[in-house]
Parts: structure tokens; C-alpha cells; sequence
């Protein structure tokens, strides 16, 4: 039995929904769990956060083109702020723990617009905050009224960097890879077409997800554009420059 590390947001969904393969067992956490778990070769094949790579790359491969990532606003990771973006500098920054790759990309994105370090002082207080960084499920939660501002990583990204982003891929351990890659991607393709197939039951299956992680409804229109903005399979071309874009700029 093959351990398949799956991101326990709505994210991964359409990714998830077809039956699984019977030698694998699923295991769901938050993106932050599976990194950590992966760095300790704990899973045999997982999403895990973009970043994380080169630091499980001895160990694991990537599999290509299937990855949660998207090419503008993704909804889903947000800083909410009591000033605008260029003036936090400096100012107290509250981070979730579960992110993996947000919090360094929206410091990379910083550093390139504004020339400071969003992360140079984080707070584990999130009352005391001047920003507060979320992805996820509990980012499309938060309903906090003192931050003015909110930031969409992905319209940032996309006007910053300008090319589209992956936010969580596919590994496997290489030991394993010829066997398990193909059924991987087929898994995948399946799930893919089976949510398109069946896109409102799935949406009704992601509603219920949803309230059941956070205590609160979310609308159907809302996760019709959530699903209509991510990116589950890129062109191999354009899979590649996104992914080698973390290689070729450090790791945030």
C-alpha cells in the first residue's frame, strides 16, 4: 500500500475525486504537514509546496504538468492589511503555519516591487498584526473587518513576475517512480474529467468540505470562479518555465 499524500483544502479536489487506485491510501493534511513529512521520506507520492523541491530532490522526482497552480488571481492566498502593500515595511506580519510556497512568494514579489522583506518581522499574534497572510480554506473564511487591504498572491504574481505559478506538485519517490508515476497521472486525468463531468456535485461535495473545515457557508458562484481561476495541468512548456522559475531565482 502506497502512502499518497493529498492537500486537505478544496484546492485538491478535482484532483481527488475519481476512485482511488486501491494500492494507494490517501493521507490528507495542510501543505505545511506534507512538506514536513516528505522531508522525511514519509510519503511515497504527494503534493507538496513548490518550494520544498529542492530540498526532497535527492529522494523524490517530480511528475510533470499535473500540480495546483494558476496564472492570475487564485482566491485562496491573501494577505489582508491595515496599510496598502508598499508601506508594510517594517510592520508586524502574522503568517500562517501552513503555507509552504505563499509566504515566500509574496516576500519574493515584495522584494522585486517595493525593495523590502514582507517576512523581516513576523508576529505569532494575530491581533497584534499589522497583515495577516492565509491560504487555503481559511483564507476564503476570514472575515476579519480591521484590515483595509486585502492582496490576491496571483494577481501579484502575475503582475509582478508574469508568468504563471505553481503553487504545489506532484513528487514521488524515485525508487518507486516507474511504478507509480503512470498510475499517478492517470488518477489524476481521471479525477479531472470526472469533476468537469460532474461539475455541480462536485461543487456541492466542495460546499460541504468546506463548512464542515471552517464553520461557515461559501457560495456556489464564489467556488464556480475558485475552480474556473486554478490550473490542475499545465502544457509541458509553459509546466516547465513556471517550475524552473523557483531554480532559477533561489528559493524566495
Amino acid at each position: 500500500m502506497y502512502k499518497f499524500g493529498r492537500v486537505s483544502y478544496i484546492n485538491s479536489l478535482p484532483l481527488f475525486c475519481a476512485d482511488i487506485p486501491k494500492n494507494f491510501e490517501i493521507f490528507s493534511a495542510v501543505p505545511s504537514q506534507l512538506n514536513s513529512l516528505a522531508e522525511k521520506g514519509l510519503l511515497d507520492v504527494s503534493l507538496v509546496s513548490r518550494w520544498i523541491y529542492p530540498q526532497i530532490c535527492k529522494n523524490y522526482a517530480v511528475i510533470p504538468e499535473y500540480c495546483i497552480g494558476g496564472d492570475g488571481q487564485i482566491i485562496s492566498i491573501k494577505l489582508f492589511s491595515r496599510y496598502r502593500l508598499p508601506d508594510l515595511a517594517g510592520k508586524k506580519i502574522y503568517v500562517t503555519s501552513q503555507t509552504g510556497t505563499s509566504s515566500r512568494a509574496f516576500r519574493h514579489v515584495c522584494m522585486i516591487k517595493y525593495g523590502f522583506d514582507l517576512l523581516s518581522d513576523t508576529t505569532g499574534d494575530l491581533k497584534a498584526a499589522d497583515a495577516v497572510l492565509l491560504i487555503g480554506n481559511p483564507a476564503m473564511a476570514f472575515a476579519e473587518r480591521n484590515f483595509d487591504f486585502s492582496y490576491d498572491l496571483g494577481e501579484l504574481w502575475k503582475e509582478t513576475v508574469g508568468i504563471p505559478m505553481i503553487y504545489a506538485v506532484y513528487v514521488v519517490k524515485k525508487a518507486l517512480y516507474a511504478e507509480i508515476a503512470p498510475q499517478v497521472r492517470n488518477y489524476a486525468e481521471r479525477s479531472l474529467k470526472k469533476f468537469q463531468a460532474e461539475r455541480a456535485a462536485q461543487i456541492s461535495i466542495a460546499q460541504k468540505m468546506f463548512f464542515e473545515s471552517q464553520g461557515r457557508e461559501i457560495s456556489v458562484q464564489t467556488l464556480e470562479k475558485y475552480y474556473d481561476r486554478l490550473i490542475f495541468k499545465f502544457p509541458p512548456d509553459i509546466f516547465e518555465r513556471a517550475f524552473n522559475y523557483v531554480s532559477e531565482h533561489g528559493t524566495y
